[in-house]
């Protein structure tokens, strides 16, 4: 199991001007005992269906036999979606499957599909895919929840017209839509044009669901155990839910950050892993906890500020250009070490101009000796810099620890939002922009933002150099 190492945000470790000690812990159990109750609350109406998917015992069966009956007719994968339907995919693949996956000769990819991401609407990156992508050989999975986001669709739009002009009328073979089970845009568009389709559970949002068919899909047609993944998370939940503070790892850093910020004014949360394998979950965290937790109003619709500013960094990397600051800057940030016990493997260094000291030192050393130096050096200085860190260790890279990372940081982000007392799982501050994107775009029913962006978006030349 993924192991919680909090030693570094005691009072005891780095002192008590900035670390916390057990009375602090004691002040946050009620809050922590409500979270609990709320969560419960919520489940039992419902409402909650990140922690239903683990359970789901169909989707893998149904991807599995679609896979099946294509026959390796498709070798490569491209996925249309932005945000929650994007960013999980990302780092499953990253973690769990070749970090070069679409350069290796296809002998030695075997039946693991190469994979493209199209998430920003970016002029360069689709017409560079135009340069590598051969559509006829490409299966499109498109993931939108409710088939009207914008990004999604100018994606789709410009791919599916590349589609039809190389295959014709077999294009719909070339599709999966993933989008919600039983209405909005895309579903009526993949039932009108007999799209293959994978559900969205009504009650999983975007940036929760890469559990669902939106990272499971991907996963299995480029190499990984989605049954693993949902093995991973089932494990979490058995272990962690319902129980209190002291037994629940998700709920105790919650309560962690909850208090690093209320009680010592620490706004600021670091994700950073020592290897590039599981790099991009700091990016997919990055969305799950903004987007959960940067709220103005709290859950009885009073003004409230919540939310913690999440920042990735890569070791050992960013030890030559973050850490500096961390180290120095102000002391308003919490850090959290991504661990990976067991690499499963390892690179010796050669020998290496032995002559020379500041050279030959490394010599016949352990390239994994070397990261494992680096990443408790910075943990222990940043310690006695008295600078907050914790560890989130994994015992090896598999499906099924990726799996219970997810989760803990799923559930560990749905109690920071009911720590703070607002709703972990709406954006109202997005959705907003949006429908000035929409006014702009001549979007019918969006006419009134068009006006209003003309009548808010004014700049003075006087101020323009």
């Amino acid at each position: 199991m993924i192991r919680f190492d909090y030693n570094n945000f005691m009072s005891e470790a780095i002192g008590a001007e900035h670390g916390l000690a057990e009375a602090d812990l004691a002040s946050v159990e009620k809050k922590a005992d409500a979270a609990l109750e709320r969560m419960a609350r919520e489940k039992g109406a419902g409402r909650l269906g990140f922690l239903e998917v683990p359970y789901d015992e169909t989707i893998v069966r149904d991807i599995r036999a679609y896979k099946k009956k294509l026959g390796g007719r498709f070798d490569t994968v491209a996925l249309i979606g932005i945000g929650g339907s994007c960013l999980g995919p990302q780092a499953l693949k990253n973690a769990l499957s070749h970090l070069y996956l679409n350069e290796l000769p296809g002998a030695a990819r075997g039946d693991r599909c190469k994979i493209y991401y199209f998430d920003n609407i970016d002029p360069f990156e689709i017409e560079a895919a135009r340069d590598v992508l051969d559509v006829t050989k490409t299966l499109f999975l498109v993931i939108s929840k409710s088939g009207g986001t914008v990004e999604t669709n100018a994606n789709f739009a410009i791919l599916l017209d590349m589609l039809k002009r190389a295959v014709g009328a077999n294009y719909a073979e070339h599709i999966v839509a993933i989008t919600d089970p039983e209405k909005g845009t895309l579903r009526t568009l993949a039932t009108a044009e007999g799209f293959q389709t994978f559900p969205v559970p009504d009650n999983v949002g975007g940036r929760f669901s890469v559990l669902s068919a939106v990272g499971l899909v991907m996963a299995e047609f480029t190499g990984i155990d989605a049954a693993g993944l949902l093995a991973g998370a089932r494990n979490v939940v058995q272990r962690y839910y319902g129980r209190g503070l002291r037994q629940n790892a998700p709920l105790l850093n919650a309560s962690f950050h909850y208090l690093f910020d209320t009680v010592k004014g620490k706004r600021i949360n670091v994700l950073m892993p020592y290897t590039r394998k599981l790099f991009l979950f700091a990016d997919w965290y990055r969305q799950l906890w903004a987007e959960s937790l940067g709220k103005n109003t709290d859950a009885n619709g009073a003004p409230t500020v919540a939310g913690l500013t999440p920042v990735s960094a890569l070791g050992a990397i960013d030890q030559h250009s973050q850490l500096q600051l961390y180290l120095e800057g102000p002391n308003d940030k919490v850090i959290t070490f991504m661990k990976l016990d067991d690499f499963g493997r390892d690179v010796t260094i050669p020998e290496f101009y032995p002559d020379q000291p500041e050279m030959g030192y490394l010599s016949n050393k352990s390239l994994r000796a070397l990261n494992r130096f680096e990443e408790s050096a910075t943990e222990l200085v940043l310690a006695k810099a008295a600078r907050p860190n914790c560890s989130l260790v994994l015992p090896t890279l598999t499906a099924e620890t990726v799996g219970e990372f997810i989760m803990f940081l799923e559930m560990q982000t749905a109690y920071a939002g009911y720590l703070y007392n607002i709703n972990p799982y709406d954006q109202p501050a997005v959705e907003q922009g949006k429908k000035y994107a929409f006014g702009l775009l001549e979007r019918p029913g969006y006419d009134e933002f068009r006006d209003r962006f003309a009548a808010g978006y004014v700049k003075k030349d006087a101020f323009i150099l």
